[in-house]
């Protein structure tokens, strides 16, 4: 009896352990499914959502690029909307094969500053000066957009699920340069163009305080533009705003041949970014010299000259060339001493109103905003983002978020 009672138990200890044994599997089992789930639908909103945000990175960018116009300049806010919404239906995405839908309530407008890292979209939206950002927010969430459908997690009771991205544009003023749009070895103090410490406003300062402010000479009478301009000195004196270069932050030789050369051809290579190049001063008679035959279209540049005779009484003298200089780190201390590196920050544009090689060796002319006529003529193009405001907007935007 006792062993029969032993065989019963074993059996019955048997089919207690297969019992347990069939609860873990289904547990396991259960768990596979949901890590399945998990692993499937995890991936598919992943790639949901890095279509979306492609969508919505190039929508901010199209926003930015159509923010403002340069020439006036002036916002606007329409342009930018209907690049928005164009560009983002461009792209498809899993929620959106036929192309992202942005609703225009999730665009928005307002200034990003640098410093902050801040978006405020509480400014005016008619200033130019300070609207310089576009926000933009797409959702799938199956309103204008499909929710993303959930597979593996429908055995979870989970159909769907909502992503949303957001990406915001900032467009700033000229920090890169496209090939052959800088004519003349040239930088200019940015202390001279924006106050002390160079944080004054651009246009302002160059309105109220022109630089060096000198007269036309009598050559060149008075009636043939502003009679007050501003004189670009060179040499190492209290009044000196513009400095040599020739484009080079390795080499500190800035030699006279070297710069004739850029004078002769403008500078050919792509200013990619802002880049500390070396400097020098002094009069350089032969560079001035070279910059006067290239205006007038005399020397190596008959037939080719560089200005135009654009003030009445039109007698054939050139009296007008627009151009655009580097702006670099004030040189107040420094006076752009043989052997000094300078930080570019920027980029400005000048009408050489005249070139005097003897007895001075002195370029005139005036500093351009963009409300000038002549703005439009300023050469340097295409720009990208990157540099201070000197008044050339730049043609692309950058993500900034």
């Amino acid at each position: 009896m006792q062993r029969g009672g032993a065989a019963n138990e074993g059996r019955r200890g048997r089919r207690d352990r297969r019992g347990v044994a069939m609860v873990a599997v289904l547990v396991a089992l259960v768990a596979l499914i949901a890590a399945g789930a998990l692993a499937i639908d995890v991936g598919l909103v992943w790639a949901a959502r890095t279509q979306l945000q492609n969508a919505t990175d190039a929508a901010a960018l199209a926003g930015g690029a159509n923010l403002i116009d340069k020439i006036g300049p002036s916002v606007t806010l329409a342009d930018a909307e209907t690049a928005v919404l164009g560009q983002a239906g461009l792209n498809p995405s899993v929620a959106a094969p036929d192309g992202v839908v942005v609703d225009s309530t999730d665009i928005s407008y307002g200034h990003w500053d640098l410093d902050t890292r801040t978006f405020d979209p509480g400014v005016d939206l008619s200033d130019p000066d300070v609207v310089n950002a576009v926000d933009v927010v797409s959702r799938s969430d199956g309103a204008l957009n499909s929710p993303v459908p959930a597979f593996m997690a429908r055995v979870l009771g989970r159909d769907d699920f909502t992503v949303t991205a957001q990406a915001t544009s900032y467009l700033g003023f000229a920090g890169r340069v496209g090939p052959g749009q800088l004519d003349l070895p040239i930088a200019i103090d940015c202390c001279k163009l924006r106050g002390a410490n160079c944080e004054a406003d651009y246009c302002e300062t160059i309105t109220t305080n022109p630089p060096n402010p000198c007269p036309l000479t009598a050559t060149v009478p008075a009636h043939q533009g502003a009679a007050t301009v501003t004189c670009l000195e060179f040499a190492n004196t209290a009044e000196q705003n513009a400095c040599w270069h020739v484009y080079d932050g390795d080499s500190p030789s800035v030699s006279t041949p070297d710069i004739i050369d850029i004078v002769e051809t403008g500078y050919q290579q792509e200013v990619e970014s802002l880049f500390p190049i070396y400097v020098d001063n002094g009069t350089k008679t032969p560079v001035i010299d070279e910059i006067q035959s290239r205006m007038q279209g005399t020397g190596g540049y008959v037939g080719n000259a560089a200005g135009a005779d654009r003030y009445p009484p039109f007698t054939g003298t050139n009296d007008s060339w627009v151009v655009g200089f580097p702006v670099i780190e004030c040189q107040s201390e420094e006076h752009c001493a043989g052997g000094t590196v300078a930080d570019m920050v920027g980029f400005v544009c000048f009408e050489i109103r005249e070139v005097l090689v003897n007895p001075e060796k002195i370029i005139k002319g005036r500093f351009l905003c963009p409300d000038d006529p002549l703005f439009a003529e300023c050469p340097i193009g295409p720009t990208g983002t990157g540099g201070d405001d000197f008044g050339i907007r730049a043609d692309f935007p950058v993500l900034v978020r």
